[in-house]
């Protein structure tokens, strides 16, 4: 979670975050909910909880009786807790710790728009969940991704990281870009929750189609999702590369719509924690 220390630095950024979030949530949260088995009087973790708008939906739908609200990010756990107004608590750790920082059980985990891009320790964290869930208690974490099933978004996405990198160079900066998961890494994952103790059941991806227009809009919305790509430069700088990498690739390849793909995975602590 090491990037996610520089995710927000202030209030206003931390607004923008939560305008951004509302689409994702009211899209997702009746899956989570159902898929989590989240009901009346569980203990829930959110981890990174981010904003805390996923959990704070969740407790105006169901009564819970704990919300662990987990993120390296002190200022995001400090406004996640505000808006949890019965039983929220709030950590300030890396993922990979939880296994030691939560000496307590809960019913369901859920890990959104975190564990691909800022977990570092995943295996950690994966162990770290199969400690500290009941038996029967689940882990649902999402994994975002491009162009699982279609060539023209892969072409786009490799053809914008090259003009990405050509333009970094007026800065003197080497990009520190993310990587969207194949068909092999998301194999590899399945492989890391069943090495952990957990067992999958259930997988669900969900597909949609953007514009290209939205993938800028996407990219530099939010300040301090490029933050970690850029070291060092501001946000216009980042900005402007961005842009720039994906008109010049849109120049290239031509304009269709980008394939987004959310895979979910939904796994059980069927056994009694060790």
């Amino acid at each position: 979670m090491i990037q996610l220390k520089e995710y927000v630095k202030n209030r206003k950024e931390i607004e923008i975050v939560s305008e951004v979030r509302k689409d994702y949530v009211k899209k997702y949260i009746k899956f989570i909910i159902d898929q989590g088995n989240i009901k009346k009087g569980c203990t829930v973790m959110d981890i990174p909880c981010g904003t805390g708008d996923m959990a704070k939906a969740i407790s105006e739908k169901i009564d819970i009786r704990k919300f662990v609200l987990v993120d390296i990010n002190e200022n995001m756990v400090n406004v996640a807790k505000e808006k949890i107004t019965k039983g929220g608590l709030g950590i300030v750790a890396d993922a990979g710790d939880i296994g030691k920082k939560v000496n307590f059980k809960v019913d369901t985990i859920i890990c959104l728009n975190g564990f691909h891009q800022y977990f570092g320790r995943k295996e950690d964290f994966l162990d770290g969940c199969k400690k500290i869930l009941k038996k029967g208690g689940r882990l649902i974490f999402d994994i975002s991704t491009r162009g699982l099933n279609d060539e023209y978004t892969r072409m786009f996405f490799e053809n914008q990281r090259e003009e990405v990198i050509i333009l970094s160079k007026k800065y003197s900066v080497k990009p520190q870009l993310p990587i969207w998961p194949n068909n092999p890494i998301l194999e590899k994952y399945r492989r890391m929750i069943t090495n952990n103790g957990l067992t999958l059941i259930a997988e669900r991806e969900f597909t949609t189609f953007k514009t290209i227009s939205q993938i800028i809009s996407d990219a530099i919305k939010i300040p301090g999702r490029s933050r970690p790509w850029f070291p060092k430069l501001d946000y216009n700088q980042r900005k402007e590369i961005l842009k720039k990498s994906i008109e010049r690739t849109k120049a290239k390849l031509g304009e269709r719509k980008i394939e987004h793909n959310r895979i979910f995975f939904v796994s059980e602590n069927v056994n009694d924690p060790t």
